[in-house]
């Protein structure tokens, strides 16, 4: 029998361990959220906080409306926008 080096170091029948490479914390009580990258290398490793009582362009408050739009849409924009990729 033989086997991989990689599944050697893994050992036989494992598969293999996913990476974190990157972190979305949400406070649903203080009702805020932060992006986190964990990539080696990002220039830019925070994006946030961001707080339903920051104000749009026009003064209102950004709401739950605002914060769910962050955390739905953060991560594909801050790999975009600083990793040329969205996945």
């Amino acid at each position: 029998m033989t086997s991989t080096a990689t599944g050697a170091r893994r050992g036989a029948g494992r598969p293999p361990q996913p990476h974190v490479e990157g972190a979305l914390f949400v406070d649903l009580d203080g009702q805020r959220a932060r992006y986190e990258c964990l990539r080696p290398g990002c220039p830019h490793r925070l994006e946030g906080p961001v707080y339903s009582t920051d104000r749009r362009a026009d003064g209102e408050p950004i709401g739950i409306g605002g914060l769910k739009g962050f955390i739905d849409g953060i991560k594909t924009q801050h790999l975009a926008q600083h990793h040329g990729s969205t996945r």
